[in-house]
């Protein structure tokens, strides 16, 4: 599984087991991925900050074996280095150890293993406390061994950020929320998590309505009748007095920004009474929420985030992620969130394709947000509901653009 050089200076093998000489000096690892249903509860049990996988609880076990000043080089996936189950581990690490170096493989580090499943880094950990800062070397964008090889080679010859040569220590990566190990931020990105606050106590950010039958409760609003149709309630109370039964559903969608990706009515007839009776499969979260204007984003994208304005009217999904607040502050955290800035910070807040509220929510806001300009937004949204209204699946269409541009001629 892995070797162990001892204080003698033997070669030994060593299993995870408890038989072992007392002290370590380095080791070298490239432990497994998964366990078995028993290795789980073991490791729960004798490994609680490294329960996530088989290969954390191999980074703790053997900074465990590693005596002081020991140290500890391995090969492992990346994810311990940025998502939130690994967490506690991080800052385990953080507090006890040091990185004293890291090859930040990514995926394609291995020729033998093709795709993009499997992303890696190589690194070494001392255990040492202290400040002194570790190198790191970044090479996720070589596509083969030989690219890396070549990357790797030049960053350790130039040494500077733009070879993708970089130098961070624990107490940069404790100042993000979470401890996520992104060596390769400036100083600038960071300082902005501790001078700013999380957008979750700038907005009222809330998770939405899951029906748990879409089929039953959900159609597209060309499927219904326009009669039995309230397009513009601005609470749930106007609503449940419409008599309607559809009401316009904030279900996430596809990548767009600004305004779009209205298509979709919930049956919401007598204040939501079927979805309700259809508990406990049916979760209504947040029904404070519905029928208010928003600030919105999917939960899930290939890419980079997309944040929409919505305006009142809509109930919002579980997959709809939902910000609520003052008009004129929702106008300005929309600006801030489709900036260069917010998609650099969500690299390193949400790593995988998911977008959660939780993850959203760790965005930095400075105070000075509220003198962003208003106008500037409501330009970008009026274009892009101009450009959602072209299409006949919008329910304010009135007719195709090329038809009007011909009558003109």
């Amino acid at each position: 599984m892995f070797t162990a050089i001892p204080a003698e200076g033997v070669a030994i093998g060593v299993a995870i087991g408890p038989h072992r000489p007392s002290r370590w000096t380095h080791l070298e690892a490239s432990p497994t991925v998964q366990p078995s249903q028993t290795a789980t509860q073991f490791m729960k049990d004798k490994y609680p900050t490294g329960k996530s996988d088989l290969f954390a609880a191999f980074i703790e076990r053997c900074t465990n074996l590693a005596g002081q000043r020991g140290a500890v080089a391995m090969i492992t996936m990346q994810s311990w280095m940025f998502l939130s189950s690994y967490a506690k581990l991080r800052d385990s690490l953080l507090a006890n150890q040091q990185i004293a170096s890291m090859l930040h493989l990514g995926a394609r580090a291995f020729d033998s293993i093709g795709g993009e499943v499997v992303s890696s880094t190589a690194f070494v950990l001392t255990n040492v406390r202290g400040e002194r800062s570790g190198s790191f070397v970044r090479l996720v964008d070589g596509n083969s061994e030989a690219e890396k090889i070549t990357a790797l080679l030049a960053a350790l010859d130039a040494r500077t950020s733009e070879s993708a040569f970089y130098q961070a220590s624990g107490s940069d990566f404790a100042s993000i929320p979470g401890s996520p190990i992104v060596y390769w931020l400036s100083e600038r990105m960071r300082g902005s998590f501790s001078t700013g606050k999380p957008l979750s106590e700038v907005a009222n950010l809330r998770q939405g309505l899951a029906t748990a039958d879409n089929n039953r409760f959900l159609r597209q609003w060309w499927e219904v009748s326009g009669c039995r149709t309230a397009f513009a309630c601005t609470s749930r109370e106007e609503a449940q007095a419409s008599g309607a039964r559809w009401f316009p559903y904030n279900k996430g969608g596809e990548f767009r920004k600004w305004y779009g990706n209205q298509e979709h009515v919930v049956n919401w007839e007598n204040d939501g009474a079927e979805v309700v009776a259809f508990k406990p499969r049916s979760v209504v979260r947040n029904p404070g929420t519905y029928f208010s204007a928003s600030v919105s984003w999917s939960d899930i994208s290939s890419g980079e985030a997309a944040f929409r304005r919505y305006p009142q009217g809509f109930i919002h999904d579980s997959t709809g992620h939902s910000g609520f607040g003052d008009p004129r502050m929702l106008d300005q955290i929309t600006l801030l969130l489709n900036s260069s800035f917010v998609m650099a910070v969500m690299k390193v807040v949400a790593p995988t394709l998911h977008f959660h509220i939780g993850y959203v929510g760790l965005v930095p806001v400075a105070g000075e947000i509220k003198e962003l300009p208003t106008a500037s937004v409501n330009r970008l949204v009026e274009t892009s509901r101009e450009d959602w209204n072209v299409a006949e699946t919008s329910w304010e269409f009135i007719r195709n653009p090329l038809i009007e541009s011909s009558a003109l001629a």
